[in-house]
């Protein structure tokens, strides 16, 4: 044997990537497709917007520009072709029953259907460039997790790997989408995985920070809403910052109740999809008559309002109409984020507060400051997500000031509003469908078919071959027919590479351990478990009934599994 393939085999033996490694460099990968998908899916909403009404900062400016007939129905006949695309993505219902990416991830097989999700994001874009009060994060975080989910299912991933490489890629895209890399990671392990494991929060920040650099390579970063600087807040005003955290705890059940209630108003309402979206956008181009504010997720309007330049008629106005608005578009099935309008509430309830408070106090709660409290708090009260709430609204300002208080804030708003409505924005559509979704418990679902072997007679060098290619610590080995017979490990070979030996021979039989653990494909994943507890390596091989070698679980799955079942308890 030539020593340099000798050395190789003795260096692969304490040099070896890990099943979790490769997870992360999957992960990376994966932020890096899922900021490009987001990206052009950004650049086609602007282009599109740019088509339609010139150079505009943004739709409020679009609305303004607009005479009223046209700002009245624009939003009707987006809403109606809206209704007819996602008309169209139904007919992948069947094929692909767990569309969004977080049904794929919490209830699914961790796919999502191409076709259905391209739908899905060209029904919303129509909603969003016509005006729909909603939020253009949605079809971005989706298109980025399918991102994810293509390439696991090209990869021939198990089951948790596919579901992690899913939610990677909706941190990337929401990174991308709101210029938060840690915000978005924790984003999708608090809410989405309801875990911060470090086998899933590890791959998550992979992918965040890839998608960050993407985006820093491609188009820049800035802070997403800018603020003027804010001085220290001193003891009265986090007494104030704690009284606006409890009063968004309270408004935020109130909040999403009219949401839900939009949702069972057009649900009663018997006429097609396409007339439901289009009576959304009609209650929009109603609303936006009186104030253009309303049209879109909001964004434009909360970058003023964090400049504190707004009078407190025209913040309660476009309060009470925006809401209007957003559960008109939510209720009628239209395609969108919630995130961003929820921010909208939060910051205008925010800055609405802080300007009572100059009416009452001496040392008021300025408005720059209340309106990034207020967005937190009311975020963190709807999402039922504290820790994520803080971050993002530091990430997304890059005010370090405000977090103290918007740690405080946060805290009280989620521990209220979780006393009156236990289940958060996200987790009333999941846990509907949870009960009725089977859960995947047995080997065959954690299964990597691709498994290198040998068979006896084969010779010396082929055997090292295959431990060069897999760079495992055992090869396994099958008759003839495939049938499992036992593994040689790459300990045992290297003791026989030391001696005098010829590379052609066969290899001894002396190196097989028929005693080596083995899985069923059908073992409930509790067996599995028990399995792994007294075998110290990374996978072990599955066989089916006959005893035929099908593949391998890797114990990096069984750990995914294992907290995705903890998760739905």
């Amino acid at each position: 044997m030539h020593k340099p393939v000798e050395t190789a085999i003795l260096l692969l033996e304490r040099l070896r990537p890990t099943e979790w490694q490769r997870t992360l460099a999957w992960a990376a990968c994966v932020g890096v497709t899922g900021a490009l998908a987001t990206l052009g899916f950004r650049a086609a909403l602007t282009l599109t917007e740019h088509l339609l009404y010139g150079p505009v900062s943004g739709l409020v400016e679009a609305a303004s520009r607009l005479l009223w007939w046209e700002r009245l129905l624009v939003p009707c006949i987006g809403g109606l072709l809206a209704g007819l695309v996602l008309l169209l993505s139904q007919r992948f219902a069947k094929s692909a029953p767990h569309g969004d990416y977080m049904e794929a991830v919490v209830l699914g097989r961790g796919e999502l259907h191409a076709g259905s999700s391209l739908l899905r994001a060209l029904s919303s874009a129509c909603s969003v460039v016509s005006g729909g009060a909603i939020g253009r994060e949605g079809p971005m975080v989706q298109l980025a997790a399918l991102t994810g989910s293509l390439l696991a299912r090209w990869r021939q991933m198990p089951v948790p790997r596919r579901r992690l490489l899913v939610a990677c890629g909706a941190a990337a895209g929401l990174t991308t989408a709101y210029g938060t890399p840690i915000a978005g990671a924790l984003f999708i392990a608090e809410i989405v995985l309801q875990s911060l494991a470090t086998e899933t929060l590890g791959a998550l920040l992979i992918a965040s920070v890839t998608a960050h650099v993407t985006v820093l390579a491609l188009v820049g970063s800035a802070a997403l809403y800018q603020m003027p600087a804010v001085a220290a807040p001193d003891a009265p005003v986090f007494l104030l910052c704690a009284v606006l955290g409890l009063l968004a705890g309270l408004a935020a059940p109130l909040y999403l109740a009219a949401l839900d209630g939009a949702k069972k108003a057009f649900a009663r309402w018997h006429g097609s999809l396409p007339l439901k979206l289009a009576a959304g956008g009609l209650v929009v181009g109603v609303l936006s008559l009186q104030a253009p504010q309303v049209w879109g997720n909001g964004f434009s309007v909360v970058n003023g309002v964090l400049q504190g330049s707004w009078a407190w008629q025209a913040l309660l106005l476009v309060l009470v109409l925006k809401l209007a608005a957003v559960a008109a578009t939510t209720g009628s099935g239209a395609v969108g984020g919630i995130f961003t309008p929820t921010l909208f509430m939060g910051a205008v309830s925010g800055a609405l507060f802080s300007l009572a408070t100059q009416a009452v106090f001496a040392h008021p709660l300025p408005v720059p400051l209340g309106a990034a409290i207020g967005m937190g708090a009311f975020l963190a009260a709807s999402s039922h997500a504290p820790l994520t709430s803080v971050l993002m609204i530091f990430e997304m300002t890059g005010t370090y000031s405000v977090v103290a208080p918007l740690m405080l804030a946060c805290v009280l708003a989620f521990s209220l509003s979780k006393l009156l409505r236990p289940e958060s924005i996200y987790a009333s559509s999941q846990r509907a469908k949870a009960a009725t979704d089977p859960r995947l418990v047995t080997a065959r679902e954690l299964l990597h078919a691709q498994t290198p072997s040998v068979q006896p007679g084969d010779s010396i060098a082929k055997v090292e071959a295959r431990l060069l290619e897999s760079r495992w610590r055992h090869v396994y080995v099958v008759d003839g027919q495939g049938h499992f017979l036992g593994a040689i490990a790459m300990h045992d070979l290297a003791v026989l590479l030391k001696a005098p030996h010829d590379p052609a021979a066969a290899w001894p039989p002396a190196l097989l351990q028929p005693d080596y653990p083995r899985l069923k494909q059908d073992m409930p994943l509790w067996e599995v478990l028990e399995v792994f507890e007294a075998h110290p390596g990374e996978r072990l091989p599955v066989l089916n009934e006959a005893g035929v070698l099908q593949g391998f679980v890797a114990k990096t799955d069984l750990v995914l599994m294992l907290r995705d079942r903890l998760a739905i308890s």
